[in-house]
């Protein structure tokens, strides 16, 4: 049985992520994509729960993720402290302390968060729980789906036959 959590912002130990380091160690992408997270709660871990709650930090010049949708779940950024630039499908639109972002499941969510300040940009981020999650990437045509521990990526361009090889 679960029960409840608090942290605080100012007290929680984050883990630094760098996805250049990981998906890029030659540095051929031109943006960098780099940021400290605490992860809140997940029930990704145990199973339990609804909600994704993560505390990240990006310094400046960094990006979140790159600019992607979400097809199985919705998303919500609180900005703590700093000012950022939210890409969309509408446009890139500032966002600053004390901004909520509801983020939906369609064409209308693709998102990245970018800090263009001289200061860190905290933010909350809240998803719902998804057991699989189809994830569009507009700028690449790359397509990542992310089912029962599998994670793998593709290009859009690459569709075969529904029955190709049965």
């Amino acid at each position: 049985m679960r029960d409840i959590i608090i942290k605080n912002v100012k007290d929680a130990g984050y883990e630094g992520r760098n996805l250049n380091r990981f998906y890029d160690p030659d540095g051929v992408h031109k943006r960098s994509y780099e940021f400290s997270k605490n992860e809140v709660y997940s029930p990704y871990r145990n199973g339990e729960g609804q909600l994704t709650v993560n505390f990240y930090t990006l310094m400046p010049g960094k990006s979140n993720y790159p600019y992607h949708r979400h097809f199985g779940k919705e998303e919500a950024f609180y900005i703590i402290s700093g000012e950022a630039v939210l890409k969309t499908s509408k446009g890139e639109i500032t966002v600053k302390e004390g901004d909520v972002i509801v983020i939906p499941p369609n064409e209308n969510g693709g998102h990245m968060l970018t800090n263009v300040s001289d200061v860190p940009v905290i933010y909350l981020d809240i998803d719902t729980y998804s057991a699989s999650d189809v994830v569009l990437y507009p700028d690449s045509g790359n397509v990542r789906v992310l089912a029962g521990g599998m994670q793998k990526s593709f290009k859009l361009d690459s569709e075969v036959n529904y029955l190709d090889g049965e």
